[in-house]
């Protein structure tokens, strides 16, 4: 069906060209143009290849974080966390206040205990099913403020794991639509669970031990961050917004002539975006997964976060060809323009008739971006944004058809990227790409994509493959060419 529009665009010129022959009047503008002057305009269909490939882990600031581990129809994953907490700089606990000019009360602070609180708004899984949290102290090295970390770093080098380095006595059950607390925004007017982990004594009072809160630097060497882990349960996984650490304690202030006076209070140190945060994902069973789907000729699958990808190649030699067929070889004449090439992706999905529910494994992401594949670590890395050279972004759009049916499919115009490519000297046979499930921010008043990092949350998109029998990968392309010396 997508040849239609070829043959549209055929007749269109073939009635231009025939209006044109009608008469002397119609033919005087034919009649003045040289053949050397002529604008040639041709519209073909050129195929791509598609395969699956893994993605090796991704670096990113998290927004949120996934925690928990559970089975998918793409394997099993597995989401723990590494942070830092932020130094209040100029902190200190009180230890003495003065009641009269020259007199002071010496206070001894005693620490009460230390709690964890985790904030999360959802979950993905079976949110019935309990989960067990653990937290251990980060013992070896610690994360540096500019090194870009993966998301499947080695966890050896950053936590012994020891019995010492435990911070919990116990670990917190969970049952994740069961919250056994939660907390008010005044700002949503909403309540988020909260999960509450009370770490051990022993942690509490080597943490109440440190004194030294001048700096972000003296704070981490006297205590690296702690690594958020689950030890029981594989159902589910929770998408964890914030969190936060709060010392409780007290003081006594003794009073010679009067009662003894005890005062409760507590400090807060937060994991925020002053300090570095890892969220990292496994995937134990990824290999078997990618070999098993690779073997479904008319699907491919992009899959999140850090998982599996979908590979595209463009025979640019191919491309190169028709156009020298067309219209010619010799560069020095002719320039070619590409009006046209859109690569328009179907989206295998329906709201109805899964064996899932609506949160689960098959939805497809909002945003997905085809970027050059040698220019994927790149370009997360130095936070670029998309290009018409370089990646190009499109969002998830829906249409029906004949029979009331809900379509959905992603377009890319790479116009830009194969003019530039026809006309590079150095052209190379072929260009490679990644589609990368993304989530985009946007300016709300213009609209233009001011942020880009890579999906994060667990989703699936399956995709028709450029080897599918009904309706393969294909790019629509209109060029043209004009006399250069002209």
């Amino acid at each position: 069906m997508r040849n239609n529009w070829v043959f549209g665009i055929v007749v269109l010129v073939g009635l231009f060209c025939l209006s044109n022959c009608t008469g002397d009047r119609n033919s005087t503008g034919e009649s003045i143009l040289s053949e050397e002057d002529r604008i040639q305009v041709k519209a073909d269909t050129f195929g791509v290849t598609s395969a699956l490939d893994s993605c090796a882990a991704i670096s990113l600031t998290p927004d949120s974080f996934l925690l928990g581990e559970c089975e998918t129809h793409f394997g099993a994953i597995k989401a723990d966390i590494l942070t830092q907490l932020a130094c209040p700089e100029g902190f200190q606990y009180p230890s003495k206040i003065a009641v009269a000019p020259g007199d002071t009360i010496e206070l001894n602070p005693v620490v009460d205990s230390v709690c964890l609180n985790l904030y999360y708004n959802t979950w993905y899984g079976d949110g019935s099913s309990p989960i067990g949290i653990n937290v251990y102290e980060i013992d070896r090295q610690g994360l540096l403020e500019n090194e870009r970390y993966p998301s499947n770093l080695q966890l050896s080098d950053y936590c012994s794991l020891d019995e010492s380095t435990c911070a919990t006595t116990y670990s917190s059950i969970v049952i994740p639509n069961a919250p056994m607390d939660s907390s008010y925004s005044t700002e949503t007017e909403q309540y988020t669970p909260t999960i509450r982990i009370k770490l051990s004594d022993d942690f509490a009072k080597r943490f109440f031990a440190i004194k030294d809160f001048s700096t972000q630097e003296a704070f981490n060497k006297q205590f690296k961050g702690l690594y958020i882990c689950t030890d029981f349960g594989g159902s589910n996984v929770l998408y964890v917004k914030d969190m936060v650490m709060t010392v409780f304690y007290h003081f006594t202030m003794l009073r010679p002539s009067t009662t003894d006076s005890i005062i409760y209070d507590t400090k807060s140190f937060y994991a925020n975006e002053e300090v570095r945060q890892v969220n990292r994902y496994t995937y134990p069973d990824r290999e078997n997964i990618l070999q098993q789907y690779a073997q479904v000729e008319d699907t491919n699958y992009i899959v999140s976060p850090a998982n599996i990808y979908t590979r595209l190649t463009v025979r640019m030699d191919s491309i190169l060809d028709r156009i020298e067929e067309q219209i010619g070889n010799d560069s020095t004449l002719y320039s070619v323009y590409v009006n046209k090439a859109d690569l328009t992706i179907d989206v295998l999905y329906s709201e109805i008739g899964t064996d899932r529910p609506r949160d689960a494994w098959d939805t497809p992401a909002p945003h997905m971006m085809l970027i050059k594949e040698n220019q994927l670590d790149s370009f997360f890395i130095t936070n670029q944004l998309p290009s018409d050279t370089c990646a190009v972004v499109a969002t998830l759009t829906t249409s029906v058809d004949s029979l009331d049916n809900v379509l959905y499919s992603y377009t890319y115009n790479l116009s830009t990227m194969l003019t530039q490519q026809l006309r590079n000297k150095k052209n190379v046979s072929e260009l490679r790409f990644a589609l990368v499930p993304v989530s985009v921010i946007a300016n709300s008043s213009t609209n233009i994509i001011t942020s880009i990092k890579q999906m994060q949350t667990i989703s699936a998109t399956r995709i028709r493959s450029a080897n599918n029998s009904t309706n393969p990968m294909d790019i629509e392309m209109v060029y043209c060419s004009f006399n250069r010396t002209r």
